[in-house]
């Protein structure tokens, strides 16, 4: 039973392993950016009990970030779930200050479920899907068309025979169109994406759907430029900004001549474009604005518009990220109590062996800067006390200010490795985004900001 008289899906359950804490749910935007909206928080009582009702209007996937896990599960409307979460695991601090660690991706479990439950039925497909690929991956991929996949999709979707719900059979075929493209090495990929996507409606929250789309069109305008048509693209997007244009050269590809799925395309184009340098920047961004603003298709407007949040974001010559922390002395400190001069912010946390070693090379700036610049350090250590004792047993007087690893001002500098750095302007603006480390001769580089500002060069 759950706790309250909820309205909508209810979600709840008991897990005394969690209780007195609270886990935040959320769903994707769009799974182009990946960018994440909270969507719902469990509030676990001191008994481990929790329950709380959500509001969807479709079937969405929906994800908790916690301990060493992605853990997932899919809602639907006026649905009913009894949680079952995993035991915890923490993240080693090997894992927290890895860039590269990959959460443990883990449908959550669901009491009583029956067997045509949309959960129930993904997790089985992918017990079967997932354990195949992980036995054969390497056959498959090597020996190509040779090898037989057909006899596993034929009997997966036996398995699955007389199954009526629309959402797993997309879910499943889109699966296989994965494995297939495997099979076939990526060489018939036109024919994959006339069979599969264009004659299809776009399933913008599927994740077989979008997993596969994200695959396909990975770096598309990169490597379109390297194509015959190329040049075309380059000076569609670089000379014109001419949406018109770019929709009348991409329709001569015929798997493109759905406009719905070819702006999804385009969307993706420009998306991974900003990240690879080949096409400027600006008129990526001018050709984005023209998409946004041409488009019928309000969704494609949002993911345009977070598109260019997720450029924008930490670009330089943009305002930086406002925050207010706790100091040394637990006096709360904001970023524009620094105005005035220009800033070196450095993220760091004293256990990692790279910030010790950097700790060094910035007192060396700092004293001969420290008139010039302002020096601050963000600090990401659970135990501030001891981070407080390293700072003054290694005399490093600039100013500390100290933030969960968690907090927000990590997320919105976008930092996932230690230590990192930016050089912010006297106006709170961002000059150097990533600025270099001091073993990356980051001296050097402000000597000549200052001294172009001293001659005047700078305005």
């Amino acid at each position: 039973m759950s706790l309250f008289p909820l309205i909508g899906a209810e979600i709840y359950g008991n897990a005394k392993e969690y209780a007195n804490s609270e886990i935040k749910f959320y769903k994707y935007a769009d799974r182009i950016t990946l960018k994440k909206e909270q969507l719902f928080t469990l509030e676990i009582d001191e008994k481990g009990e929790f329950g709380v009702n959500v509001e969807v209007d479709e079937i969405t996937y929906v994800f908790g970030l916690f301990g060493i896990y992605h853990a997932y599960f899919f809602l639907e409307p006026d649905g009913k779930y009894e949680l079952l979460l995993p035991e915890y695991v923490e993240k080693s601090p090997e894992d927290i200050f890895n860039p590269y660690f990959e959460p443990e991706y883990l449908h959550v479990g669901i009491k009583n479920l029956n067997k045509t439950d949309l959960n129930y039925l993904i997790v089985d497909f992918d017990y079967y899907y997932n354990r195949y690929i992980d036995l054969n991956f390497f056959e498959i991929y090597f020996e190509g068309p040779e090898y037989d996949v057909d006899t596993f999709i034929k009997n997966i979707k036996a398995h699955f025979e007389g199954i009526d719900n629309e959402y797993f059979g997309s879910y499943m075929n889109f699966r296989i169109a994965a494995l297939k493209n495997i099979a076939t090495q990526k060489k018939y990929e036109p024919a994959v994406v006339l069979a599969y996507f264009t004659r299809s409606p776009v399933l913008y929250d599927n994740p077989a759907y979008m997993d596969l789309f994200n695959n396909i069109y990975s770096s598309y305008f990169d490597k379109y430029l390297i194509s015959k048509k190329g040049p075309f693209l380059y000076a569609v997007i670089n000379y014109g900004h001419s949406i018109t244009r770019l929709r009348r050269l991409l329709a001569q590809e015929r798997e493109l001549r759905n406009e719905q799925f070819m702006e999804m395309v385009m969307l993706k184009g420009l998306h991974d474009a900003f990240g690879n340098r080949n096409l400027s920047w600006l008129p990526l961004l001018l050709t984005l604005d023209s998409l946004s603003m041409s488009t019928k298709y309000d969704y494609h407007k949002e993911i345009a518009q977070n598109i260019a949040d997720d450029v924008l974001t930490m670009a330089e010559n943009t305002g930086a990220p406002v925050f207010e922390l706790p100091d040394i002395d637990e006096n709360t400190k904001s970023l524009t109590d620094y105005r005035g001069k220009y800033i070196y912010l450095q993220f760091a946390n004293t256990d990692t062996y790279t910030s010790q070693m950097e700790f060094e090379l910035v007192k060396k700036i700092y004293d001969r800067y420290k008139g010039a610049c302002i020096f601050l350090t963000i600090l990401t250590d659970k135990d501030t006390i001891k981070a407080k004792k390293f700072i003054e047993k290694n005399k490093l007087e600039w100013d500390f200010l100290f933030a969960p690893i968690n907090s927000p001002v990590i997320s919105m500098y976008k930092v996932d490795a230690y230590p990192a750095y930016f050089l912010i302007d006297p106006y709170g603006f961002l000059k150097m985004s990533p600025a270099p480390s001091p073993a990356e001769n980051f001296e050097s580089a402000l000597f000549r900001i200052l001294e172009a500002e001293r001659s005047g060069k700078v305005h």
